[in-house]
């Protein structure tokens, strides 16, 4: 593994799409989840955060890809944002809504 890269998966919370990928330390989860959001035509209209399954943590947007939060083979969630109204958000991005 080239130094100041990791490689980890990628999925969303509800496990339709999934992705193996390598990118540099310095990367942002913002950036994480900005690129994966419009590469999977996941809804605009909705807030998305980062958790890590592996470890059980939840990614801060403003965070970097750092050895202490992200591993190599770590599974990284996209998943809504919980906010008010995240029902509607929730039916908006096409999860089951109870």
């Amino acid at each position: 593994m080239p130094v100041g890269k990791v490689t980890f998966y990628i999925q969303t919370s509800d496990r339709t799409r999934k992705a193996q990928v390598t990118m540099p330390r310095s990367m942002r989860v913002s950036d994480v989840v900005k690129a994966s959001a419009h590469r999977w035509f996941m809804s605009r209209h909705i807030e998305y955060q980062m958790a890590n399954s592996t470890t059980g943590a939840i990614l801060l947007a403003n965070e970097r890809l750092e050895p202490e939060r992200v591993h190599d083979g770590d599974i990284l969630v996209i998943q809504p944002f919980p906010t008010h109204g995240s029902a509607r958000n929730a039916a908006l991005a096409g999860y089951p809504v109870e």
